[in-house]
């Protein structure tokens, strides 16, 4: 990475808004599709830890869940969280093309189980190979998910979870107990406080819509996805923009001078 680069992604990572209202948004949107899941699915494709606790308890008795299905949202998951190292691992900046990408790829996911997966040929194929559609929507839709957080856990300085809340308030928990010897952090507290309350928010927001509108309402959060990659890669390019105008100016200075 040139040192151009470098100044862009240090500048970026080094606003507290950014991550705020980044991390923020995203956590809405996650706690939207969680609902959703869990309407359509019976099942959180955003929580792995109790996803896979529920597929101990099916080892035990197998009548108790959809073994293969809670297998599914495990390797879904894992899948989309991989993807998304594979795509952000050349970079060190917080937004970018890269991080776009990764956005555009999950709000594709999002929309292909909106749509119950119509697309020319593909539904023939999964029912050619017998699997179910539940369990290749409900795949998909934790491949989503997985992608979201491996991106916002991407984070240079902070690791932010968008998608379950166990750590969040595992260090909520931490800066508290520790705030009466070294403080509290206020930009780091105010992070994991607002994806926690959206996340809540967008569980909410994800129930009313997923019963009016069943799996279509995935499309909401597949277009906020869309947004923020837009909005990203422009905050990315301005910002670009302005460190390479910084780095060239002493150089301007010394020809002028000469």
């Amino acid at each position: 990475m040139s040192p151009r680069k470098d100044a862009a992604a240090n500048a970026e990572s080094a606003s507290p808004k950014l991550v705020l209202s980044f991390s923020a948004v995203l956590a809405l949107t996650a706690g939207f599709v969680n609902a959703v899941g869990i309407l359509i699915f019976a099942f959180p494709v955003g929580n792995v830890t109790a996803v896979t606790t529920q597929l101990g308890m099916n080892t035990a008795n197998p009548w108790l869940y959809e073994g293969h299905l809670l297998a599914g949202i495990v390797l879904g998951f894992l899948t989309g969280a991989a993807i998304a190292g594979a795509v952000l691992a050349p970079t060190r900046a917080l937004l970018g093309p890269r991080q776009a990408a990764v956005l555009i790829l999950e709000a594709i996911l999002l929309v292909l189980v909106a749509t119950g997966l119509e697309v020319a040929g593909l539904k023939t194929q999964i029912a050619a190979v017998g699997i179910e559609p539940s369990v290749v929507h409900a795949v998909v839709t934790a491949a989503a998910l997985g992608m979201q957080n491996a991106l916002t856990s991407n984070f240079r300085g902070m690791a932010v979870r968008t998608t379950h809340f166990t750590g969040t308030i595992t260090d909520l928990g931490l800066m508290i107990g520790r705030s009466r010897v070294h403080g509290i952090e206020k930009w780091k507290a105010m992070i994991l406080s607002a994806t926690f309350v959206l996340f809540l928010a967008g569980g909410v927001a994800g129930l009313l819509a997923g019963a009016r509108f069943g799996g279509y309402a995935l499309l909401l959060p597949a277009a906020i996805c869309v947004v923020v990659a837009a909005a990203g890669a422009v905050h990315s390019q301005a910002q670009r923009v302005r460190v390479v105008g910084d780095v060239d100016e002493p150089e301007d200075v010394e020809a002028k001078a000469a």
